[in-house]
């Protein structure tokens, strides 16, 4: 029998590659003719360095380019080891109806896009990992022609070593956090290095990929430089550390445990992982809460890996996964449910785009990207007749293939974003949480300045998507809701049936736009506000008073087809809902500062942003009070992300002070945690001020900004809001004096129409839109 198998790129590590080395030599020992095709173009010396690495590697076996159809033809069975190939189905079953075709899954089930084509009418069957994974793909894609069968792992050899004390982890992953996650592994670091005290303990990452440049940007923020080791020398002894939200075998696993180490793996979301090594004695699973994954990985420290239970493991293997026979296996399965599965040819869609020109198309999207990414080419390279002609096929390919792209707006897609992308939270945040719980199919797109920022969405289980990128553009094309609390980039253009929401961020203490005192500045902002606000459908409002302030500052009177949603600030039910609960401060605790402490108090100080350059943020001298106030209080400092250059100034300035990083801060979750505000003239106190707690607002330079930008009303008539001169004694006075408060009064005024179920209404009414 002829077999042909089609894979990415072989020559390029990790484990689909390893799982197509493996394949192809045990169709081989079967006596299979077999021909490796390999997507990507390759030359000799890629060849030759493989068998050099591995002898057996690709042994009897005919290896080829891929180059289009012809190269997919003259077998007997065709297998597909990559989602993104299953369309090519079509086109080789019109060629040539006898060729039967096997896809493989390898990857985890939530990674296939809604929109992945994978041409089901025209795979005669379907291979994935584990039963649990086949009855969810039955279920999912109404196709029965699906077995489950192990990859083969007959590169993995078994020896037992006397186990060796340490305090090491090992991650060996693609850098690439939304399906590796080795932000939590950097996070449990975190925690016991500098909550816990654990400073023997190490973390060794060995791989590459995108994620590179994240990781390097946690360790420095969670001061982890000598405690964390990329793509350093492996050590010899270690725990293997798996904190993948999904996996379906995990190669990197079993080569940790096959070579006497233990290993501390996340069952995954779907729990696949537990099912496939919950008998073995060197396993065992994380939670991802970080108190109760450092009791386990230091019990599993101190357990060690016993010479009697590596051998019981061995033979758990050796049962579990047979390599004897294994291509004769798989063969017998396809054509045993192949005979059963009747395709008929002409129910199957010619494709509109051939195998040839998908693979020429994404060929010349490549090189325009890179080509694109170069600063600058030297004019003689510029002006050359060759070098002009191939960006134009270039250009023209990109523009076939945006053509080929192009989508109508999608009513199960949602575009979010929270300050230009520069964090995840405010209203946005909160009506997004609110779809994804009514409506949990949607795609949510999230807007991201950074990679922090992607890291913060990704943990919501939604899309982060670069400011600015194609990608960027592409989500926001397609997206039938819109919701933002700011303007929209200039460089998008709203489709004709979307929908833009828009929240704003706060309530109006301070003088906007068509209101500011100053009247050239005033001119030159409304000029610039007046086109964007145009393209709003609807404004959310939290009361009487709000709408009036705004509708006077964005002028809101010439845009008559303006809807406004009363329902209140989104926001504000996750304080309202979470004020009593000790469960959500204390995780909210965890989130930011590592620890559960419920005897800490902590001051939130939010001051707000002056145009000039300052070097401090208040005159308030704030190691001055922690001194005078007991050992239990702490600050937390969020700074304005106008100021955000001084967050190390803040974070290095005492030891009870706090500043993080504003991409990985929700403002909402530090009012939760905080037992009293300080702040200026934020308009922060508004959405505070529904906790009860006390409200400290410095008088430092109140009359002069009112002079300069303007108050559309007198903050010091808020009778339940403490007014302080930045007085270290004052202040420390005040703190340690107050008892209750009552804002009850400032919330009937101006917060009317928050309540607790605010975000579940506004999501509500937005999909009725």
């Amino acid at each position: 029998m002829r077999i042909k198998i089609l894979g990415y790129n072989i020559f390029q590590k990790g484990g689909t590659s390893r799982s197509n080395l493996n394949l192809v030599q045990a169709l081989v020992a079967e006596g299979y003719e077999v021909t490796y095709v390999n997507y990507i173009s390759f030359q000799q010396h890629h060849l030759q360095s493989l068998k050099a690495s591995d002898g057996n590697a690709l042994a009897g076996v005919k290896v080829t380019a891929f180059r289009g159809i012809q190269s997919l033809l003259d077998t007997d069975l065709l297998i597909f080891t990559r989602e993104s190939f299953f369309n090519m189905a079509r086109e080789v079953k019109h060629c040539d109806a006898r060729i039967r075709i096997l896809g493989e899954v390898h990857g985890p089930l939530a990674y296939i896009s809604n929109q992945t084509d994978l041409a089901l009418e025209a795979i005669d069957v379907i291979r994935v990992s584990t039963q649990q994974i086949a009855e969810e793909f039955k279920q999912r894609y109404d196709y029965p022609y699906v077995f489950p069968m192990y990859v083969n792992t007959s590169h993995i050899s078994w020896k037992v070593e006397p186990y060796v004390a340490n305090k090491n982890l090992f991650m060996k992953v693609r850098f690439e956090d939304e399906v590796k996650g080795v932000s939590y592994a950097l996070k449990l670091m975190r925690y016991a290095v500098h909550t816990r005290g654990e400073k023997a303990l190490h973390l060794y990452l060995h791989g590459y990929g995108p994620s590179h440049s994240l990781y390097e940007k946690l360790i420095d923020y969670y001061e982890l430089h000598e405690h964390v080791h990329i793509n350093e020398k492996e050590p010899a002894h270690y725990i293997y550390l798996s904190a993948s939200p999904y996996e379906t075998l995990g190669y990197s696993i079993l080569e940790s445990v096959a070579t006497g180490h233990r290993a501390l793996i996340y069952p995954g979301k779907d729990n696949v992982l537990h099912d496939i090594y919950a008998d073995y004695h060197a396993i065992d699973f994380i939670e991802k809460d970080l108190s109760t994954d450092f009791d386990v990985m230091m019990t599993a420290f101190s357990q060690g890996y016993s010479s009697l239970h590596q051998q019981e493991d061995q033979q758990r293997y050796a049962s579990q996964f047979s390599n004897e026979g294994y291509g004769e296996q798989l063969v017998q399965q396809v054509m045993q449910l192949a005979k059963l599965h009747t395709i008929d040819v002409s129910d199957i869609a010619k494709p509109k785009i051939t195998s040839k020109q998908q693979f020429w198309l994404r060929q010349c999207r490549g090189f325009l990207s890179k080509l694109k990414r170069k600063v600058s080419l030297p004019q003689k390279i510029r002006n050359n007749v060759w070098t002009q002609r191939t960006v134009r096929v270039a250009l023209l390919a990109e523009n076939r293939l945006k053509n080929y792209r192009q989508q109508i707006v999608r009513q199960d897609a949602i575009f979010i974003e929270s300050f230009h992308g520069k964090n995840f939270s405010g209203d946005p945040k909160y009506i997004a949480l609110a779809l994804q719980r009514q409506y949990p199919n949607v795609t949510i797109f999230v807007s991201a300045q950074n990679e922090l920022v992607e890291m913060e969405i990704r943990s919501y289980g939604m899309v982060p998507i670069r400011f600015g990128s194609r990608a960027y553009i592409r989500a926001f094309n397609q997206c039938r809701y819109v919701i933002i609390n700011g303007n929209l980039w200039d460089k998008l253009t709203k489709q004709k049936d979307q929908q833009v929401i828009q929240t704003w961020h706060g309530f109006p203490l301070k003088r906007m736009v068509n209101d500011l005192m100053n009247p050239e500045e005033r001119q030159r902002q409304a000029e610039r506000f007046k086109p964007n606000m145009l393209k709003w459908d609807i404004l959310l409002t939290v009361s009487r008073l709000y709408e009036r302030y705004v509708t006077s500052a964005f002028d809101l009177n010439v845009h008559p087809s303006l809807r406004v949603f009363p329902y209140g600030a989104p926001r504000n039910s996750y304080l309202i809902r979470h004020r009593q609960d000790d469960k959500e401060r204390e995780a909210v605790q965890e989130k930011y500062l590592f620890n559960k402490d419920d005897k800490k108090r902590y001051i939130l100080f939010c001051p707000t942003w002056r145009k000039e350059t300052r070097s401090s943020v208040s005159e308030l001298d704030l190691v001055s009070l922690l001194e005078r106030l007991p050992s239990h209080y702490e600050i937390i400092v969020k700074l304005h992300p106008n100021e955000g250059d001084l967050y190390q100034t803040y974070r290095a300035m005492h030891e009870r002070i706090h500043c993080f990083d504003n991409a990985l801060v929700d403002i909402q979750e530090l009012y939760l945690l905080a037992d009293i505000l300080m702040t200026d003239y934020s308009s922060a106190m508004f959405d505070y001020a529904h906790l009860q707690r006390p409200i400290l607002v410095l008088d430092e330079d109140t009359v002069s900004y009112g002079q300069e930008v303007g108050f559309y009303f007198d903050v010091t008539q808020l009778t339940s809001i403490h007014h302080v001169k930045p007085d270290v004694e004052k202040v420390t006075d005040i703190i340690q004096q107050i008892e209750t408060v009552d804002h009850h009064t400032l919330i009937e005024q101006f917060m009317t129409y928050d309540t607790e179920t605010s975000d579940d209404v506004v999501a509500k009414a937005i999909w009725q839109l």
